[in-house]
């Protein structure tokens, strides 16, 4: 019962998040597209970051509670990307913190990088999609499971303006780099059973949108599908 408390909780967190708690626009970024032609790029070319990160921030540090996952049994992983030395960085139960997570959720561009321990971080995707590796070197398992959130059969649609072919280049370039780590981490770990995990239809989500509906409907899927592959291993 507790169990399910804390999955109901948040999973009515995740409902009622809005656009405007990830995406902000920055106020000098939103003022540089009133002005006119080459100001524009001159007035971008001197900001951080496109999108504010302080939302972000007060989501994560509202939504995560950093003791219990000091003490959790369930070992966590959190990869982010040293821009500096180029090189991934680890964060694991113990040294896991909010700036840490900021740091894992900046795209760069979107966001700012984020200093921790000396060291300017972003998102962990430029090095890692799905940190496989790293989980499989920090705690070795017999079975490890690779969700994606793309069905088998999903496809993109066209891209008919700039955000959608960026939206699109993005995701092919993250649902192929995901499929290469598990292919690496098979060959690594021959003795542990890689498992991708897919839904059972397509999300019709993106990554700037937050519906609310559509988000609905993902969780109720999620929820479903994650019963069936329960289900099937203990078959």
């Amino acid at each position: 019962m507790i169990v399910a408390g804390r999955a109901d909780r948040l999973e009515a967190t995740w409902r009622a998040i809005t656009q405007d708690q990830v995406y902000a626009m920055r106020a000098p970024t939103f003022l540089a597209g009133l002005l006119p032609g080459w100001l524009t790029l001159r007035a971008l070319s001197n900001t951080t970051s496109l999108l504010d990160p302080r939302p972000l921030r007060e989501l994560i540090t509202a939504s995560v509670e950093l003791e219990r996952i000091r003490i959790s049994s369930m070992g966590l992983v959190v990869m982010a990307t040293d821009l500096t030395r180029r090189s991934p960085r680890v964060f694991d139960n113990r040294t896991v913190t909010v700036d840490a997570l900021v740091a894992a959720a900046a795209v760069p561009g979107l966001f700012p990088a984020v200093e921790v321990d000396g060291a300017m971080l972003v998102d962990g995707g430029l090095t890692g999609r799905a940190p496989v590796l790293e989980a499989l070197e920090a705690a070795p398992v017999e079975r490890a499971l690779v969700v994606l959130s793309y069905s088998a059969d999903e496809h993109g649609t066209p891209p008919t303006t700039l955000r959608r072919s960026m939206e699109e280049a993005f995701e092919t370039a993250m649902l192929h780099q995901i499929n290469r780590d598990v292919e690496l981490a098979r060959l690594k770990y021959p003795a542990t059973d890689v498992q991708v995990l897919t839904p059972s239809a397509p999300l019709k989500l993106h990554p700037l949108e937050f519906d609310t509906d559509a988000i609905s409907r993902a969780l109720a899927l999620g929820r479903a599908d994650a019963l069936t592959c329960l289900h099937a291993l203990e078959d």
